[in-house]
């Protein structure tokens, strides 16, 4: 790719990031997006960014969060939403906002950085792979959604007395 321009995403990118996260597999409304920039951003430590061409055509985007942990003094930084435009893909795209991404998350206090990826993105993970990204573990996950008749039922760390907050 000649010149691309990597920056915080904003609303006006609404409409390329609905198109960007619906390749990922992930069918967004662009009239959605504006919301989730502006829950994204209040939450401290988290950014969107997007690559954009010279004529100003968003083609990637990346999302990075900052959590802390217990077992570590330093806060590590998490991708997701990792995206580049099926047109652009093997340009270098996806390393130059992986690589902003790393330094966003080194200039905010991450010594280290993690991500998932689905097992059917098989590309996805030889690219990180090739970019020194080493597989540590096992994702597992769990719907939390609940039926409005087990709401009811439901106990909470906080109702059944053992949640101890900050």
């Amino acid at each position: 790719m000649d010149s691309i321009t990597i920056r915080s995403a904003g609303p006006g990118d609404a409409a390329a990031l609905s198109l960007l996260l619906g390749q990922l597999g992930y069918p967004s409304s662009p009239e959605d997006i504006p919301a989730r920039l502006e829950k994204l951003y209040a939450r401290t430590g988290s950014t969107v960014l997007v690559a954009e061409t010279a004529d100003r055509e968003v083609i990637a985007a990346v999302t990075v969060h900052l959590f802390q942990a217990l077992h570590t003094s330093e806060p590590t930084a998490w991708l997701t939403a990792v995206v580049v435009e099926e047109n652009a893909r093997g340009q270098g795209v996806g390393a130059a906002i992986v690589e902003h991404a790393e330094r966003w998350a080194i200039a905010h206090g991450a010594e280290k950085i993690s991500l998932t990826s689905a097992t059917r993105r098989v590309r996805a993970h030889q690219f990180y792979k090739d970019h020194g990204y080493e597989q540590t573990g096992v994702r597992l996950a769990k719907n939390l959604a609940v039926s409005s008749t087990d709401t009811a039922t439901a106990t909470t760390p906080e109702s059944s007395g053992k949640f101890f907050p900050g």
